[in-house]
């Protein structure tokens, strides 16, 4: 919440994994909000798919709604979607038009996708190894220190993923 408010991202980024929803439902609903709603095949290639979409729409809130077995759908719009029945959307922020198509190509890629994930991992898996090691020399002033400054790396971790790659989780 802090970086969102230093950063004053240009687009918002959910991710939706609808797997129990019917796509052509969801879709026609959207549609019928006056959102506009594209769908990613693996035909074509993905950035020039991505920069289609962006060159055919507008506004602040993408989504990229996947409901499982290769069938994912990007859709725009300039308010937020609130849908109570559907679970809740992982939140990205982006800098530019370029930081939202990386976005958008990196989550059709399974290795980009682990290249963007594995930071909070390495950062919270050495929180936890060094709250493991604290605990064992009877220190718990240096063990809720290491909690403290976890919150503090994953932030930096943002901040630096925000600047070279231009968006990072909210």
């Amino acid at each position: 919440m802090i970086v969102e408010r230093l950063l004053k991202p240009s687009y918002r980024i959910r991710v939706l994994e609808l797997r129990k929803f019917e796509p052509s439902e969801v879709v026609k609903g959207l549609r019928g909000k006056g959102i506009y709603v594209f769908e990613l095949t693996r035909d074509l290639d993905a950035e020039l798919a991505v920069e289609s979409f962006l060159a055919s729409s507008y506004g602040g809130y993408v989504y990229l709604i996947d409901f499982g077995k290769g069938r994912k759908f990007l859709a725009r719009s300039t308010e937020p979607i609130k849908e109570n029945s559907w679970p809740r959307p992982k939140r990205f922020m982006a800098r530019d038009e370029n930081g939202l198509k990386r976005f958008i190509v990196s989550r059709t890629s399974m290795r980009e996708r682990l290249l963007t994930e594995l930071p909070p991992l390495v950062i919270w898996g050495a929180v936890f190894l060094g709250i493991i090691s604290r605990a064992f020399k009877d220190n718990p002033g240096g063990s809720l220190f290491l909690v403290f400054f976890g919150f503090i790396l994953n932030d930096l971790a943002k901040l630096l993923e925000y600047a070279l790659i231009g968006y990072c989780e909210e």
